[in-house]
């Protein structure tokens, strides 16, 4: 049996360095990376408690610590594709106000508008899907409407029509509706269409069967 010493264990590793504070003992944003100063308007992460600068926690939509649970939602990749022309660029112009922002940012700190998606958007583009958000409550109680009236014998040649014409129109709108409602304006369409012409049948026999 051998009776070699056995060998002393490795010394545990040293702890890791925290990040060195700020000049002044302030910290650093976890956003910008640069130091927080006195006088700065600062929000506290509740998850995790490190310290940004407001703007950039507005610009972020949330806590930029990696893991934190209040990091913002990942986009899908379609918001996130980048047209040509602004690879590489930082900044991009807001939509609203034309101010230079960061080239992700959802929120514009000069005017405070908000954006659907991070992706560069020009002024005419905005406004239209602007334009296009204003219209969907109305939307929403058009096919509720369209639904309804599908199911009313009495009515449901006039929602076959409108329902029909109205999808035609507004197949920009349609797209930009939840799934569900996009799916109740067609059911509402079929759905008249199809009482329409059962009532238009019974209609026929009854006046058939009046004759004789």
């Amino acid at each position: 049996m051998s009776t070699d010493p056995q060998p002393d264990p490795l010394p545990p590793p040293p702890p890791a360095a925290a990040a060195p504070p700020a000049a002044g003992g302030g910290a650093n944003c976890p956003f910008c990376l640069t130091a927080i100063v006195a006088g700065d308007a600062t929000t506290t992460c509740p998850s995790c408690h490190a310290v940004h600068h407001h703007d950039c926690w507005e610009e972020n939509q949330g806590c930029a610590v990696y893991g934190c649970t209040h990091v913002p939602v990942v986009e899908s990749r379609r918001a996130l594709e980048v047209p040509v022309s602004y690879w590489g660029q930082e900044n991009k112009p807001c939509p609203s106000c034309g101010q230079q922002i960061l080239a992700t940012a959802l929120r514009c700190r000069h005017c405070g508008t908000t954006f659907a998606t991070a992706r560069p958007q020009e002024s005419a583009e905005f406004q239209r899907r602007g334009a296009l958000l204003t219209r969907l409550p109305a939307a929403r109680r058009t096919v509720v409407t369209l639904f309804v009236l599908s199911v009313i014998p009495i009515a449901s040649p006039v929602a076959a029509v409108w329902g029909l014409f109205w999808r035609t129109k507004n197949e920009d709108v349609l797209d930009a509706l939840p799934p569900l409602h996009a799916a109740l304006s067609k059911i509402a369409v079929i759905t008249a269409c199809a009482v329409t012409i059962a009532f238009a049948v019974l209609t026929m026999l009854f006046v058939l069967v009046g004759r004789h």
